[in-house]
């Protein structure tokens, strides 16, 4: 029998999705992040540090949003931090359609909250 555990990056993914269609659910970002926390969404992007950075950068991407869908892989790594692959398909407020894959890796405190997330984005690998 295979035993899946919820890391917080599942919980992060699926509050992701889910401020798309309720942008009020970004308040709680403060469930997964710890107080200073620091967030870098792509390489070219400065890194956000702090609950109300992290919590206005949210805010502005849920705008920018009409729905978003993941599909990813959580693994722990040997020193504790969290590897994700993920796949995400977003609909864009103006009615785009946008595909997108990265690998995230998360540090994770004591209390279980991300003390640092980073994201880099790779080009989706075909399946055939």
């Amino acid at each position: 029998m295979t035993q899946t555990t919820e890391t917080v990056i599942d919980r992060y993914i699926t509050l992701f999705d889910r401020t798309a269609h309720d942008p009020a659910a970004v308040q709680e970002y403060q469930s997964i992040f710890a107080p200073d926390a620091t967030v870098q969404l792509t390489e070219e992007m400065e890194p956000v540090t702090g609950l109300p950075a992290i919590t206005q950068l949210y805010q502005a991407m849920a705008a920018t949003m009409a729905d978003s869908k993941h599909l990813w892989d959580t693994t722990v790594l040997d020193d504790g931090r969290i590897k994700c692959h993920w796949v995400n398909i977003t609909r864009s407020a103006d009615g785009r359609l946008l595909a997108m894959s990265g690998i995230e890796y998360a540090t994770v405190n004591a209390d279980g909250l991300m003390t640092n997330l980073t994201n880099r984005i790779v080009t989706p690998q075909s399946m055939t």
